[in-house]
């Protein structure tokens, strides 16, 4: 069984939750109650919903911004026009309302008649399929990387945080909308007025009854395959697991291979992405060649990018293809955006003015306790450059994904006998009967961008990718390019800088830890269980409030995958040495 072979290759594809420089593409124009009942909760509206954040300053200006929420890279969730005309599963408040919409804790941004004229939540775009017109709902990178801070009435975006929403329960709400839609009457009149009109002749309206039972059966099934033990919760997800099943599942049609997804991580920051090294949680991905656009490509085939892989028959020769709607272009211009981002800075408009006084006898702890692993950097050099420090397992002492992502093992199915990287030479190892589920994911993405990128981008960047990717491993006589290479990645985290870490509660990869004072103490006095999902900030403890309300869910720390333990430095200070090294942290 070839379950070793080519592990760093594999585990240098990113599929963070996150974006990846030439064209600008986006794609995104305009076009109560019923007694039905459901399991799906009911949320309560937002009070606030009138309220539009202010920006922290990060180096974006409006136009950027707009760019980066509202450009397609080529996800499609359901037709546009569809998500705009479904109604929630027990009554007739439309799915798509601002208000709906804010319980998922999607942050809500003003209409825009040039990027989002449907007043649509950030990263919420239309893609536009050029054969037949058909506009689709998707995502981008922003929706998951885009957080907001509220306190005492005000509120503020910060650019590249992570999300706060609970996607799984969006998704959920979703499919149960179509199938509601489906089997009322009266539920299904309305939306088919709304999306063909008063007018629609009858069989106009039996082939749209038709195409949302596949489009609804489609949702449920890829519901279905990512179950999950325990509910993320908010402001999680399991992206690998989940794009691992699409890629070992759909893509490839092995149906057998689905696995529970079972290792939820908090979106990471995105600032400073592209001046790493490597990124992910665990380092795996690398940032060199054609890195970025396997990261981002691979976060697309995790969020409704359609990845579907065939053999064909050309000239009497078997070729893979890789059928696909992922936007290289558009990814490229996104990344390209990104690596203009700055750190958020503490808002002192905003919040309590920072204790200079503690934060200057903070500064010596934060150099004795953390920056051996926490690299110091000046936030707006446009020079910069972040070496990620990786921690093992061992040392760190944290709750492990890493482990699930090398034990991952999948039957490879039409890959068999397949070379392991899809290209013509040198010669490569090939696929087995069973692979490691990471070794499909890379081969479907590098074939996206064999097939997407311009020939030359992709053939010079191929040669700094592997070699970035054979530096990132634990080598025992590994040369990828030979059979019974054994290349792979070691158990560990990426400890990066901490600016601006002050927006990123909570804490830990797995977000057991739901603040800085927390993360001070000793694992085995940190609270066991705790609400997440409010924007609401705690600026002494630095992280989001914890006590249980609307559209918020409890984190339990008991529960496998969410161990709030490890991560002990700096816990052994005494309390005023922990409250200093908070407010100098808080600077950063």
């Amino acid at each position: 069984m070839n379950t070793i072979k080519l592990g760093a290759l594999a585990c240098s594809i990113a599929l963070l939750m996150g974006c990846s420089d030439n064209s600008k593409q986006p794609s995104v124009s305009k076009s109560n109650k019923d007694t039905s009942t459901s399991e799906q909760p009911h949320y309560p509206k937002s009070t606030d919903s009138a309220k539009m954040p202010s920006y922290l300053e990060q180096n974006w200006t409006h136009e950027t911004r707009m760019e980066w929420w509202y450009t397609s890279q080529g996800s499609r969730i359901l037709p546009y026009d569809w998500f705009l005309a479904l109604e929630r599963p027990d009554n007739k408040e439309l799915v798509s309302s601002k208000e709906n919409l804010e319980q998922f804790r999607f942050v809500s941004w003003s209409a825009d008649a040039k990027w989002n004229p449907d007043g649509l939540p950030i990263g919420f775009v239309a893609d536009k399929d050029t054969a037949s017109g058909t506009r689709y709902l998707g995502v981008n990178c922003s929706t998951c990387h885009t957080g907001k801070i509220a306190y005492k009435g005000k509120e503020y975006i910060v650019e590249g945080a992570p999300a706060h929403h609970d996607f799984n329960q969006f998704t959920t709400e979703l499919a149960l909308s179509m199938q509601k839609t489906l089997d009322n009457s009266d539920k299904f009149s309305r939306f088919a007025n709304h999306v063909l009109g008063a007018n629609a002749k009858p069989e106009q309206l039996a082939a749209l009854k038709t195409q949302l039972s596949q489009e609804s059966s489609k949702l449920g099934e890829r519901i279905k395959t990512n179950q999950m033990k325990h509910p993320n919760g908010y402001a999680r997800l399991d992206a690998f697991g989940e794009i691992f099943n699409e890629v070992t599942v759909f893509a490839i049609n092995e149906l057998s291979n689905k696995k529970l997804v079972e290792a939820p991580v908090s979106y990471p920051v995105l600032w400073d992405t592209p001046q790493h090294d490597v990124v992910q949680w665990n380092g795996a991905a690398v940032n060199a060649g054609i890195g970025p656009y396997a990261r981002n490509a691979g976060e697309v085939v995790g969020v409704f990018g359609d990845l579907k892989i065939a053999k064909v028959d050309v000239a009497g020769k078997p070729e893979m293809r890789f059928n696909n709607h992922i936007n290289i272009n558009n990814l490229g211009r996104l990344e390209a955006i990104l690596t203009t981002l700055w750190s958020p800075l503490w808002p002192e408009q905003m919040l309590p003015a920072i204790d200079q006084t503690k934060a200057q006898r903070g500064k010596p702890l934060f150099d004795t306790n953390c920056v051996s692993c926490h690299q110091a950097i000046k936030r707006d050099d446009p020079a910069r450059k972040v070496e990620a420090k990786l921690i093992p397992v061992t040392e760190v002492g944290t709750d492990s994904m890493a482990s699930n992502i090398l034990t991952h093992i999948s039957k490879t199915g039409m890959l068999e006998g397949q070379p392991i990287f899809p290209l013509a030479a040198p010669p490569l190892p090939k696929f087995e009967q069973q692979s490691q589920s990471v070794q499909v994911v890379l081969y479907g993405v590098v074939g996206v961008l064999r097939d997407g990128l311009d020939p030359v981008t992709f053939e010079k960047g191929v040669p700094a990718f592997l070699a970035a990717a054979k530096k990132n491993t634990i080598k025992e006589n590994c040369d990828p390019h030979k059979e019974g290479a054994k290349c792979f990645l070691p158990l560990r985290y990426k400890a990066r800088p901490l600016n601006g870490i002050w927006a990123s509660a909570p804490f830990l990869h797995n977000g057991s830890v739901p603040n800085l004072w927390e993360l001070l103490q000793k694992p085995e006095k940190r609270v066991t269980t705790f609400n997440v999902g409010t924007w609401e900030f705690d600026p002494v403890n630095v992280g989001f409030v914890t006590t249980p309300e609307p559209a918020t869910s409890k984190f339990d720390t008991t529960i496998s995958g969410n161990s709030n333990k490890g991560h002990a430095y700096g816990t052994e200070l005494t309390d005023q040495e922990k409250w200093d090294l908070i407010e100098y942290i808080k600077t950063l």
